[in-house]
């Protein structure tokens, strides 16, 4: 009797390293703000008042550093024990894929313009690093969106982890009594969404026919998107010059 051949054992899975940068802008930025936070503590409301809030007035009279400074300054312990909490998270996240130079335009332009929005919006001072990290959420929820085929089931329980915090975080900024400034955050989240829309990496998986090895290639390479992000980033601050001193 011939014995049927044994059927093959299936192939195990295997891991391809993706690219990646080793996270440090997100470290470097916990420092400053914690920098800061000290010198708040040393210096007092003086200190903060003269530095870090949005003041609408005086940015209208021409301060249009106020536009900037308010990133790295918190109203409080718990403000900025939140904020680094979330910063630390997500930064440690979305950096990797990234890279420091992408990371960097994400979270600054975000903060700047979600300051900006609160300040086209919202009469009272303001300030933090909320609208900042709110883009690097937007960032985060369109790269793993954009790369759900590649991550599969664990990507999107991810994906749908992160909208969840978005909508609950948005809720809680409308609630009375808050004293959240919404609209920094929704300037944020929309510029970071944008612009890592442009500039996150859309990874596909390519097997050489001969070695038979696979690799992460990037379809969205930052190469092809230099000119999208300054012309993005040149009406963003035209924009912003006309607002201001229109």
């Amino acid at each position: 009797m011939i014995q049927p051949a044994n059927p093959p054992a299936p192939s195990r899975p295997r891991s391809i390293p993706l690219p990646g940068a080793r996270p440090a802008c997100t470290y470097g930025i916990l420092a400053v703000t914690t920098l800061v936070f000290i010198g708040q503590q040393i210096w007092g409301y003086s200190f903060t008042r003269q530095y870090g809030l949005k003041i609408n007035d005086l940015i209208l009279q021409g301060e249009f550093w106020r536009l900037v400074t308010p990133i790295f300054f918190h109203a409080n312990i718990l403000h900025f024990f939140f904020n680094m909490y979330a910063l630390y998270n997500v930064g440690l996240l979305i950096e990797r894929p990234l890279g420091y130079s992408k990371f960097l335009i994400i979270y600054f332009f975000s903060g700047v313009i979600g300051v900006f929005a609160s300040f086209l919006i919202t009469p009272a001072d303001s300030l933090g690093a909320s609208g900042a990290i709110f883009g690097l959420i937007g960032a985060l929820a369109v790269f793993l969106y954009r790369n759900y085929r590649l991550f599969g089931a664990p990507g999107r329980n991810l994906l749908y982890n992160v909208v969840f915090i978005i909508v609950i975080n948005l809720l809680i900024s409308v609630a009375p009594g808050t004293g959240i400034d919404l609209w920094g955050h929704v300037g944020g989240l929309v510029t970071g969404s944008a612009l890592a829309w442009i500039l996150a990496p859309v990874w596909t998986i390519q097997t050489d026919p001969y070695t038979g090895q696979s690799t992460a290639v990037d379809r969205n390479p930052f190469s092809r998107r230099t000119l999208p992000v300054f012309l993005f980033l040149l009406s963003a601050f035209i924009l912003t010059l006309w607002l201001v001193v229109r």
